[in-house]
C-alpha cells in the first residue's frame, strides 16, 4: 500500500494534514521505525507536503464497523462501560466517557474515527459551563479542531464547539415545529443560537420575518453568517442581547423558548411579545413525577397574565438523565 514516510518530529501535524484533505487510510495501521512514521494514504498527496511516497506492507483493521463498540481496541473487561451514544455535529463527534475509561479515550476516539468516514475530529465532553452553557471539550483523536459545518435538514450551520451551544439531537423536533409554522407568520426566536430553529424555518416557510435574540456574541455572529450562508438575510432580524429585556419589543404569531433548564422565568417576557393569538413552543426540563405539576404551573403564569392557554400538544423530546424528561409544549395562547 502507499504510505507517507514521514519524519516522527512532524507526524501529529502531517497526520492532520492527511486528516483534513481526506487522504488518510483509515482503516490502515500506522507503522514506525527508530526515525520515521509511515502513513497509510488513498492517494498521492499534492506538491505542497514534501515528504517520500513509499510502498509498504500495511495491516488493514477489519472493515466498517456500524457501532464503534465493536473496534475499539481495549480490555475486554471495559467495554460494557462504553457509551452507547455521541453526538455528530458536521465532522466533529463529541462523547462523554466515564472516569473509569479516562485511560483508554484516546483508544475511544481512535475507534470512533474509523466507525465514520464523514468524522475527522473527536471530542471528549467534560460538561457544559459557563453562562452560554458552552461545551467544556478535549481532543481525543482525528485533527484539533472546534469549528465545523453541520447540515440539517437542508440548510447548513456553521458552529464553534468552544463558543456556542448547539445540540444535533433536537434536529427531529425543529422539523417538527418548521412543519407547524404558516406562512406570514412573524416568528420571534428568544433563545437563537446559531441558528437553527430560525433558518430551517425561514429556508422552508414563507414568513413575514424571524426575530432572534441571543445574549452570546458569538452566537450572534455566527447566526449572521448562517443566514447568509443559506440566502435569508431578508428573513432574519438578530438582536444580541438579554430575552427578558429584548422579547416584548416585538409582537409575534409563533414564539419559540427553547432555553428549558430556564424558560419559566422568561415566560413572561415572551407573553408581552405575544399578539392577541399566538402559539408558544415552550421547552422544559421536568422529573417524570412532577410533569403534570409543571404544566399546570405554566398555564396558571399565562392565565394571570391576561391569556387563555391551550395545550394543542405536548411531547417528550428525549431523555435527559434516567428521571429527567426534555419535554415540550406546544401551547395557543389567547387574550
Amino acid at each position: 500500500m502507499l504510505c507517507l514516510k514521514v519524519p516522527k518530529t512532524k507526524g501529529e501535524k502531517v497526520r492532520n494534514k492527511l486528516l483534513e484533505e481526506d487522504l488518510l487510510e483509515k482503516r490502515g495501521r500506522i507503522t514506525s521505525d527508530e526515525e520515521f512514521l509511515y502513513f497509510p494514504i488513498k492517494k498521492v498527496p499534492s506538491e505542497d507536503m514534501d515528504f517520500e511516497v513509499v510502498e509498504k506492507e500495511v495491516e488493514m483493521r477489519e472493515n466498517k464497523f456500524s457501532d464503534y463498540r465493536e473496534a475499539v481496541e481495549i480490555p475486554s473487561g471495559f467495554k460494557e462501560k462504553l457509551p452507547s451514544s455521541y453526538d455528530i455535529i458536521g465532522d466533529i463527534a463529541i462523547i462523554k466517557i466515564p472516569d473509569e475509561l479516562k485511560d483508554h479515550k484516546n483508544e475511544i476516539g481512535d475507534a470512533i474515527l474509523r466507525t465514520h468516514n464523514n468524522v475527522n475530529s473527536v471530542l471528549e465532553d467534560h460538561g457544559v459551563i459557563g453562562e452560554f452553557r458552552i461545551r467544556d471539550v478535549e481532543t481525543i483523536a482525528g485533527i484539533d479542531k472546534k469549528t465545523t459545518i453541520h447540515k440539517e435538514y437542508g440548510i447548513e450551520l456553521e458552529v464553534d464547539i468552544t463558543s456556542t451551544y448547539f445540540s444535533p439531537r433536537l434536529a427531529t423536533e425543529r422539523w417538527r415545529v418548521v412543519k407547524k409554522t404558516q406562512p406570514k407568520e412573524k416568528v420571534l426566536d428568544m433563545f437563537a443560537g446559531v441558528g437553527p430553529y430560525s433558518i430551517l424555518i425561514a429556508k422552508n416557510v414563507d414568513v413575514d420575518r424571524i426575530y432572534c435574540i441571543d445574549i452570546n456574541p458569538q452566537a450572534i455572529a455566527l447566526l449572521k453568517k448562517n443566514a447568509e450562508r443559506n440566502n435569508v438575510v431578508d428573513i432574519i432580524d438578530p438582536h444580541l442581547g438579554d430575552a427578558k429585556r429584548l422579547a416584548p419589543m416585538f409582537k409575534a404569531d409563533r414564539i419559540i423558548m427553547n432555553l428549558p433548564h430556564s424558560s419559566f422565568e422568561f415566560l413572561e417576557s415572551a407573553l408581552k411579545a405575544a399578539k392577541r393569538e399566538c402559539t408558544i413552543h415552550y421547552y422544559d426540563m421536568v422529573d417524570e413525577e412532577e410533569q403534570e405539576t409543571r404544566v399546570e404551573r405554566v398555564k396558571q403564569k399565562i392565565i394571570d397574565y391576561g391569556f387563555e392557554p391551550k395545550i394543542i400538544e405536548q411531547r417528550d423530546v428525549r431523555s435527559y438523565s434516567a428521571y429527567t424528561i426534555h419535554k415540550a409544549l406546544d401551547i395557543e395562547v389567547r387574550r
